[in-house]
């Protein structure tokens, strides 16, 4: 497997137009910005000499195309659906574990993030960064943002430097009513 962090060559695109902290709706994408992404993929991937193979496409663009959160075998039954469109009864089985390697993969290369609270994949807001981000899933219309930005860079920063702690991995999740969703506007809330 293809280390990515670790490849010698690098792709450059345009960074975010935002700067500080900020959140993305991971959902509101047009057709434009996914076939952007699916672009920047392949040339990503071009440039770190790994394959961007038809089902990591299939699959990344299901994920991009989502409205909500997809599951391993959410994408399992999509892909099966459209196999079976095609090659009728005769159309093959797609096995969980490749779906699986093809998950392993988009994570690697930080197209997509993993919600582990859901068991859920979405779309990575920032792929051509390497970032950490907090994800704020709503509990009644699946709502998911990716915020990221300086406080979340501090948490992460603190615990390396002041704590000693290496962070291999992070993923920061937190789950309630989004600003649709609340009966309350956050700014104006009280106990804030």
């Amino acid at each position: 497997m293809i280390d990515a962090a670790k490849s010698s060559t690098t792709y450059q695109s345009p960074p975010c137009e935002h700067q500080g902290a900020h959140s993305h709706d991971v959902h509101d994408l047009s057709s434009e910005d996914i076939s952007q992404r699916l672009q920047t993929a392949e040339q990503i991937c071009a440039a770190k000499q790994a394959r961007f193979t038809p089902l990591r496409r299939t699959v990344y663009q299901l994920i991009l195309e989502s409205e909500k959160p997809l599951g391993a075998y959410d994408l399992i039954q999509s892909l099966q659906q459209d196999r079976k469109k095609q090659a009728g009864d005769k159309a093959k089985m797609v096995a969980p574990p490749t779906i699986y390697r093809t998950l392993e993969f988009l994570l690697e290369f930080g197209f997509i993030h993993q919600l582990t609270s859901i068991n859920a994949f979405v779309p990575c807001c920032h792929p051509r960064d390497e970032h950490n981000a907090v994800f704020l899933l709503c509990n009644d219309c699946q709502r998911v943002q990716e915020f990221s930005g300086l406080p979340v860079q501090e948490i992460v920063g603190y615990v390396k430097n002041e704590v000693g702690f290496k962070v291999e991995q992070s993923v920061m999740e937190l789950k309630g009513l989004c600003q649709t969703c609340s009966p309350v506007p956050s700014n104006l809330s009280e106990d804030a």
